[in-house]
């Protein structure tokens, strides 16, 4: 045998020990990971399916689409290998998405604003319905109060969803009915007394609530009560809850021009104090809470310039 062959078997020889090691080292490592069950996937997002495979340290890889009449769009329709096989963590899970059908689920779109929703609607296979506007003290000016279907039921695809959309706050005549729950009895009884509203208040025991704390209300928060002035809370306690020590200091900025730089300040016996800086749109309203020491004022500038001083009642 030359040389020349006894390198040639030298290193056939060593390729294989090679490959036979790295084997070795392969085996070991797959082997020293924890098996794991498959979780079942169908139904659910790509995202929400990542984010569950990610708890037991598997992944994910999309190998395909196909229509589905029974799933929304981008949903999971089958997955390689099933749920509830065991495997090794680290192993890829291979799932074939809906290309959707004639069931979509409605997208939440409160608090979006308008034009938003409106997007996310035709993005969905789904149509815009009615289009009503309030007024609300809830929801910033063209942003969507509620919606009808509600979000998450499934309808078929090009169904109409109507939208209730905020056309802000309203003017000074318009009364409407704030959100109180979680909220001290006494700040619900200020505002009624500030704004004129006839305010019953009914005590209910409730384990666990701070005393005075409002549970519930009628009517329901933006709801206008302009014309009945009326309101009734319901408050936690068997006790009689007085009035809150602070008072609030109410004021609409000036429609015209852009968003205004406003700063309030107030003078009392303890002397001065600022109590609001901030930009605000025109037609934007503020309620600050204050807590004035005998005679007391509060003093507005308006981009720097003293325009107003308002006596405190």
């Amino acid at each position: 045998m030359t040389k020349k062959h006894k390198l040639i078997i030298l290193a056939a020889a060593l390729i294989v020990f090679g490959y036979l090691l790295v084997n070795w080292a392969l085996s070991g490592y797959i082997h020293a990971k924890k098996e794991v069950m498959i979780p079942d996937l169908k139904g659910k997002s790509v995202t929400d399916a990542v984010n569950l495979l990610s708890t037991v340290n598997l992944g994910l890889k999309k190998e395909g689409e196909e229509n589905d009449e029974t799933l929304p769009a981008g949903t999971i329709v089958r997955q390689s290998p099933p749920a509830g096989m065991a495997v090794r963590e680290g192993k890829i899970i291979r799932v074939t998405l809906s290309q959707g059908g004639k069931v979509i689920y409605v997208p939440n779109l409160t608090g979006q604003m308008a034009r938003t929703a409106e997007v996310a609607l035709r993005s969905a296979g789904l149509a815009i319905g009615e289009e009503t506007s309030k007024y609300s003290l809830l929801g910033k000016k063209d942003e969507v109060l509620s919606q009808d279907p509600q979000a998450g039921q499934s309808v078929e695809r090009d169904t109409m969803v109507n939208l209730v959309i905020s056309l802000g706050e309203p003017s000074s005549d318009v009364k409407l009915m704030p959100d109180w729950s979680g909220k001290n009895a006494g700040d619900a009884a200020n505002w009624a007394q500030a704004n004129g509203i006839k305010l019953e208040t009914r005590n209910e025991k409730s384990v666990g609530v701070t005393v005075c704390t409002i549970l519930r209300q009628e009517p329901a928060p933006d709801t206008d009560i302009t014309q009945s002035r009326q309101a009734v809370i319901y408050v936690s306690g068997d006790v009689t809850c007085p009035p809150s020590l602070f008072k609030t200091f109410y004021y609409e900025v000036p429609q015209g021009g852009g968003d205004r730089s406003l700063r309030f300040t107030l003078q009392d016996d303890t002397g001065e104090k600022e109590i609001f800086r901030g930009e605000r749109p025109p037609g934007s309203k503020l309620e600050l809470p204050i807590n004035p020491q005998g005679n007391a004022r509060v003093r507005i500038f308006i981009n720097g310039i003293l325009i107003e001083v308002r006596e405190v009642k």
